[in-house]
């Protein structure tokens, strides 16, 4: 803990407020729906993480961080090589991330677990003795501040065009990682400072390339870096978040609420509101998805044949970031637009892995109603801040004038309609058993929600092992 003289110092700037935060929160002052959630979000990301390793891109990224070196450090999610820390949290951030399916912080338009959990593991081997209880600690501190630090202006950064998870992301890592080597808060606040001097990101990544994915593994590679530099006196911005020029929430964010960084801090937990995603996709997708099931599931009669077109109103946020034309470029492409998930749900009925491959983001049928889908801007959902962030309504006119219409405001998964306990894990075993067998997948599901009993983080990797 810190001393009265240093804990006045700390009440200087929510930089320093953040930094004392993440130095001196225990195990102990952990609620225990905290716990209990951030225990659901590590299966998650894992799952997320494993299903990635199979992907082109996440090998791709996997080859390039073994080629850059091995030796001690942590090991490749999926994989099992072990590489040194600074190389691993770029290849198991990309992998969580690797097919959009991983948590996401609705206000803060944030996927804490792919740049925080990452960020954590790569630290267990240097930092020496780290039992569960310590590593879940670490875990929420990420994901608390992460969480924060993107509610200032998460989505803003979406309309600059920059991608929060690489922005935002870093502070999320940069905080784990300050955690887990048991930084004192004047180290912290330069780790903080070290990682988020490092945020980039843009999001015009969705469109054809696969360096989208590695976003999150960047974010994470920056707080490992803070971290480590920070523990040999390196020093970084001390007041990042809240200086007026060059600081991050100037640079980054229109009109950044800087009160979301340390409001009720330590007593209302962020963590608690990132949801988990029911569908491969931008979560901005997934309003619109969840309205055209429920219209298809109440009228049968509904199918591409039959449809003259689709309105799909929306925030402007919304229209800039998923509702472009559609291009089949890639299945990042595919992924990160509306058109094509809207129409592909029309034609399969279904919206899962199976429906963003190399062979269906061409479909001749599903290009040809992605031309029959509009997407407006809507004030009514801008008028509503972040309660409308995701907010759309769906109507689908068919070709003798019937009309069907369905306004949601919160998508299946997130923290207003979350998805049940069961519903994480069946997405967690049909993910994770691509790459694991049956008995590890059910040793690896045991161990993550009996974490407080682990002597030793280091097996976390070990059962991440093909």
């Amino acid at each position: 803990m810190a001393t009265a003289q240093e804990k006045t110092k700390f009440e200087a700037s929510p930089t320093r407020i953040l930094a004392e935060y993440v130095s001196s929160l225990s195990y102990t002052g952990l609620p225990a729906e905290v716990i209990a959630h951030i225990k659901l979000c590590l299966i998650d990301t894992l799952g997320c993480a494993l299903f990635g390793s199979t992907l082109p891109w996440g090998k791709i990224v996997t080859d390039f961080a073994k080629e850059m070196g091995s030796g001690k450090g942590a090991l490749i999610w999926g994989d099992g090589a072990e590489v040194p820390s600074t190389s691993a949290p770029l290849a198991n951030g990309t992998l969580v991330h690797s097919f959009e399916l991983d948590d996401l912080h609705r206000v803060g338009v944030i996927h804490p677990g792919a740049e925080t959990i990452p960020a954590a593991d790569a630290l267990v081997r240097p930092a020496g003795s780290v039992d569960g209880k310590q590593f879940l600690t670490a875990v929420v501190a990420g994901y608390e501040v992460g969480c924060r630090v993107a509610m200032t202006g998460g989505a803003s950064q979406l309309r600059r065009g920059f991608h929060p998870s690489a922005t935002s992301g870093t502070f999320a890592a940069g905080a784990a990682a300050a955690k887990i080597l048991r930084l004192k808060p004047n180290e912290t606040l330069h780790a903080l400072g070290i990682a988020g001097t490092q945020a980039a990101g843009l999001m015009a990544a969705q469109q054809a390339s696969m360096v989208k994915r590695m976003h999150p593994g960047r974010s994470a590679q920056a707080g490992v870096y803070g971290a480590l530099l920070a523990a040999k006196d390196f020093t970084g911005i001390e007041n990042i978040l809240e200086a007026p020029y060059g600081g991050f929430c100037s640079t980054f964010c229109d009109n950044p609420n800087l009160s979301h960084l340390t409001d009720r801090l330590g007593e209302r937990f962020e963590t608690l509101n990132v949801g988990f995603k029911s569908y491969p996709c931008c979560g901005s997708n997934h309003t619109s998805i969840d309205a055209l099931k429920k219209i298809l599931r109440e009228h049968p009669e509904v199918g591409p044949e039959n449809v003259k077109k689709i309105r799909i109103r929306a925030t402007r946020a919304t229209k800039l970031h998923v509702g472009w034309p559609y291009q089949p470029n890639s299945m990042t492409t595919a992924q990160m637009n509306l058109l094509y998930c809207v129409a592909i749900l029309l034609h399969d009925r279904e919206f899962f892995v199976d429906q963003v491959t190399e062979e269906s983001i061409r479909r001749p049928d599903v290009l040809k109603t992605t031309k029959k889908i509009d997407v407006i801007e809507d004030a009514q959902f801008e008028a509503m801040g972040d309660e409308g962030r995701h907010g759309v309504s769906l109507e689908v006119e068919l070709s003798d004038g019937t009309r069907y219409k369905e306004t949601v405001l919160h998508a299946k998964g997130s923290d207003k309609y979350p998805m049940t306990r069961e519903e994480v894990l069946q997405k967690f075993r049909l993910l994770s058993s691509r790459v694991l067998s049956p008995s590890r997948v059910d040793k690896l599901q045991d161990t993550l929600f009996n974490l407080e009993k682990l002597e030793d983080a280091r097996w976390l990797g070990e059962l991440l092992r093909p």
